[in-house]
């Protein structure tokens, strides 16, 4: 089956969630995801939770980085963190959390995730990390389902996708 088919037929069977336990898949999930920013200066890799922390670490050791996670709120002391609420493709409202010595001024930062839909949580995570000084230098997704205009806004991010859907 040809790889592309393989990840849809994933994400309509179970939302993309056991990627990894084909080992040879997600072998080839992580490393194209990592190939257009082979040679690109990057300081840190962050995935925000829940499915991107099956890429982000993964990725983060391959290329020999610092992995940063973004939490669902509350799971940092509060007096430690940046702050952004929003809400997600489903309209419910979602906060996320970035410890404030996790990102520094002028850090490079590659964004890794499974999925963006409406793009929200995206732009929240960008907002983040500009916050603290940080440039994100791209963002590397397993799924597209933005539309036209969310994701021409990414592609000012250097937005690589492997499906989109």
């Amino acid at each position: 089956m040809k790889f592309q088919e393989e990840l849809k037929k994933q994400m309509k069977k179970n939302s993309g969630y056991l990627i990894q336990l084909d080992i040879s898949l997600y072998k080839k999930v992580i490393n194209l995801m990592i190939k257009p920013f082979k040679n690109k200066r990057i300081d840190k890799i962050v995935s925000p939770e829940m499915k991107g922390m099956f890429y982000g670490p993964t990725i983060a050791y391959k290329m020999n980085l610092p992995f940063v996670p973004i939490l669902k709120k509350g799971r940092v002391p509060k007096i430690f963190v940046v702050r952004k609420s929003f809400k997600d493709y489903t309209k419910k409202k979602k906060t996320l959390d970035l410890g404030k010595e996790t990102i520094k001024k002028r850090d490079k930062v590659l964004i890794v995730d499974d999925v963006f839909e409406s793009g929200e949580s995206g732009r929240v995570i960008i907002k983040m990390i500009e916050r603290l000084g940080g440039k994100v230098v791209g963002i590397s997704i397993v799924y597209n389902k933005l539309n036209k205009k969310e994701e021409d806004f990414f592609k000012s991010y250097n937005l690589n996708y492997l499906v989109r859907l």
